[in-house]
């Protein structure tokens, strides 16, 4: 999402509401693993380009439009505060408009981890509460790799990961589950029908970025025998 670059804040994280039912753990434990990659002195710089979108609500609350997976991963690192960019003020609207400027902005994903729908009265209330949704997480490795991009301000993650949820078994949490999963979203990505799918690149070059998310997966997300097992 391009947003204008208004100044940065600092907010306190009980402030700040998610406006999607779930996030991908894989993708942003590969956040984390980046931002903790960074020297020092390179972190509040890495702050004033990856800031939490944000647009103002009723009750003075910060909704969260962009950025949920580094909001995460910032928060479960116990950084004091939110670094967030105020998108657009919405304070003004009665509860139901609000809901509609956002909606009809494409800022709300109103689905649990399982891809339903879901009344916005039932999103999570924090960040912190936020689930974990397997599917979003192989999108974005797709994404990564370049399969797909977001075209505009369209957050193309979601709709892919909604084709993967439909074509491949849900396997369980260890990282041999997660890298049959990816090679099959890999395998998903080359059939016809993903081609009609937003932000589809038809001719691209496969490239992870230097991510490599079984292992990622494995350090961050994966019980604590598994990391024993595989000696990572």
């Amino acid at each position: 999402m391009e947003a204008e670059r208004g100044p940065l804040l600092r907010v306190h994280w009980t402030l700040l509401r998610p406006t999607q039912g779930a996030i991908g753990y894989v993708h942003m434990q590969t956040k984390r693993a980046r931002y903790l990659e960074l020297p020092d002195n390179d972190r509040a710089p890495f702050f004033e380009e990856q800031a939490i979108r944000v647009v103002l609500g009723p009750a003075g609350l910060m909704h969260v439009v962009d950025h949920h997976h580094w909001a995460r991963a910032w928060h479960d690192m116990g950084i004091p505060e939110a670094p967030v960019r105020i998108t657009d003020d919405f304070s003004a609207l009665d509860g139901d408009s609000f809901l509609r400027a956002l909606s009809n902005r494409g800022w709300m994903h109103p689905f649990d981890e399982h891809g339903r729908e879901i009344r916005v009265a039932e999103l999570p209330c924090s960040l912190a509460e936020l689930p974990d949704d397997v599917f979003q997480s192989l999108a974005a490795c797709l994404r990564t790799a370049g399969v797909f991009e977001n075209p505009g301000e369209l957050n193309a993650k979601f709709a892919w990961a909604d084709f993967l949820r439909q074509r491949i078994r849900l396997r369980p949490s260890t990282v041999e589950g997660f890298a049959l999963m990816l090679a099959e979203a890999f395998a998903a990505s080359r059939r016809r029908d993903a081609r009609d799918l937003p932000g589809y690149l038809s001719s691209r070059n496969i490239n992870t970025n230097g991510h490599d998310y079984a292992k990622l997966s494995v350090r961050f997300q994966w019980p604590l025998f598994e990391r024993e097992r595989l000696k990572i």
